[in-house]
This record gives C-alpha cells, structure tokens and sequence, in this order.
C-alpha cells in the first residue's frame, strides 16, 4: 500500500514543482489577481494540490516508519487542510506585499521639484509661461507653469502652487 502513498505523492509533488517553474516563466495554472480573498482561490486546483501533497506526505512518512493504522488517514486529512490554510496565507502575504505605483497630478504634485521643458511665452508683463517635466510617481508628465522671473530650458523649478490649471514656479 505504501507504494500507492509514494505514487500520489510523486505526482502531486511533481504538479507543484512544474506549477512553481511555470510561475518564473509567466506560465501558471489558473492565473487569477484579484486584491482580495475568497474560498474560491483556496478550492481550486491549487488548494486541492497542496491538500493532497499533505496528504500523501504524511502518508509516505508515517509507512515507511510504521505500519499505517486507521488514526493515520484522520491525522494526514489534517495535515492536508494544514497545507490548505498555509497556502491561503502565503497568497494573502503575496497580495499584501503587491505595490501599485501611486500616478500623482493636480495639487498633489505641488512641492515636487522638475525641469523647464520649453519656454511658451509671456502670459502678461509679470508672468512666464513654461512646460515643466515633472515626475508623477510612475514617470513624468509635462504640466504647465508660470512664474515672475524667467528661467531656461533645463532649469530645475519646484512646483509651489496650483491654481486648477497651472502651477505656480519657483
């Protein structure tokens, strides 16, 4: 009987080695990404793998140690939900170290430091037009400003106000 247990476990195992090779490479077996957890991504293929794996495991263990008696098929479905559960908080750690680059715009990229892209002109006799380049979390972005003294192109600036439009340069 023990070759049996050696049998399930080299498969299930085996499935999990070829699911965690395939996940460097993009390739995963029921690909899902949604933020939050529910049963469904502990029953599933995956949840069902890993029960099997404890199972098996155990199994394998416990007959090439001893003789498996009737308490042992009770102890190694326990282990198999103990992998269930692991594997559910290993995904919920996964989902919680997930970044998302934050895009900034408006008055939240007021106090960010950019560069004179290109002088546009004068808007009255007190106030410079330009196009700034300024990074907004995720790359840069071309806002417009102004301001009452004159810069060149390649300038750095700090954005200090925003008026809905454009932004104050100093």
């Amino acid at each position: 009987m023990e070759n049996v247990y050696y049998g399930i476990a080299i498969v299930f195992y085996g499935l999990f080695f070829i699911r965690f090779i395939l996940s460097w490479v993009g390739g995963d077996f029921e690909i899902d990404t949604d933020a939050d957890l529910d049963i469904s991504d502990v029953v599933s293929f995956k949840g069902f793998t890993h029960f099997m794996m404890g199972l098996s495991g155990w199994l394998s263990t416990k007959s090439l140690i001893s003789t498996v008696q009737w308490y042992d098929y009770i102890i190694a479905i326990v282990v198999g939900f103990i992998f269930i559960i692991a594997l559910y908080y290993v995904y919920k750690l996964m989902i919680n170290l997930e970044s998302k680059p934050t895009v900034l715009y408006g008055k939240y990229l007021v106090g960010k430091s950019g560069k004179v892209y290109l002088f546009i002109g004068k808007r009255d006799v007190n106030k410079f037009m330009y196009s700034v380049t300024v990074d907004n979390g995720l790359g840069t972005t071309e806002v417009n400003g102004y301001s009452t003294r004159p810069f060149k192109t390649g300038d750095l600036v700090i954005l200090s106000e925003y008026d809905g439009k454009n932004y104050k340069l100093i």
